[in-house]
C-alpha cells in the first residue's frame, strides 16, 4: 500500500518539505505530464532554493519574443556581439530578454525588460512594477527597463545606454552604435 500525504499552507516566509522523493530522482524525458515537471521543480527548489528556479527555468536561447519590441531590441544587442535569450524564468517572473555573460556563458549578466505584452497584462503598478521588481531581485537579477516611448523616440540612446550597463557589468568597454 502506498501512502501519499499532501499538505496545504499558506505560508509567506518559510515551508518545510519532507519528501523520500528527491528531484534527480524525477526523470522528465520519460514523462511530458506537466504535474510532474512542477514536482521536479519544486522539490529542487525545497533543496536548493533560489539557485535552482535560474536552473530550472533558464531557457537554451529558442524561446519565442513576446512582442515585436522585444525582437528589435534583441536584434541590436545581438548585432552589438551579446548573446540573448527571450522569455527566462517562470510563471509571471519571466525576463523579457536575458544576457549570457561572455566571460560565463552559463549565467547570466543582465535582465532587459521591455514594457510588452507581459507588462500590459499585469493586473495592477504594484505587481507590474515594484513588487515583480523585488522579487526577481531578490533572486540575483540586475535589471535594465526600455520603455517602448523612449526606444520609438530614439532608440540609438537607449541602446547606448544598455550597452553601457553592459559593460560595466562585464567590465568591457562598449562599442559606440
Amino acid at each position: 500500500m502506498t501512502w501519499r500525504s499532501i499538505t496545504v499552507t499558506r505560508a509567506k516566509h518559510e515551508v518545510l518539505v519532507f519528501s523520500g522523493l528527491r528531484a534527480d530522482q524525477i526523470d522528465l524525458t520519460r514523462t511530458r505530464a506537466k504535474g510532474v515537471r512542477d514536482l521536479k521543480y519544486f522539490l529542487d527548489y525545497a533543496d536548493r532554493g533560489p539557485r535552482a528556479l535560474t536552473a530550472a527555468n533558464s531557457t537554451t536561447g529558442d524561446a519565442e519574443a513576446d512582442s515585436e519590441f522585444e525582437k528589435m531590441v534583441a536584434d541590436r544587442i545581438r548585432k552589438a556581439g551579446y548573446d540573448v535569450h527571450h522569455q527566462v524564468g517562470c510563471s509571471g517572473y519571466r525576463i523579457d530578454l536575458a544576457v549570457v555573460d561572455p566571460a560565463a556563458p552559463g549565467r547570466y549578466l543582465l535582465g532587459i525588460e521591455c514594457d510588452g505584452a507581459t507588462y500590459h497584462r499585469a493586473a495592477t503598478a504594484r505587481d507590474r512594477d515594484k513588487l515583480r521588481q523585488m522579487i526577481l531581485e531578490g533572486l540575483g537579477w540586475k535589471l535594465h527597463r526600455i520603455w517602448s516611448t523612449d526606444w520609438w523616440h530614439d532608440a540609438n540612446q537607449e541602446i547606448d545606454k544598455l550597452l553601457s550597463a553592459l559593460g560595466t557589468l562585464s567590465g568591457v568597454k562598449p562599442e559606440s552604435n
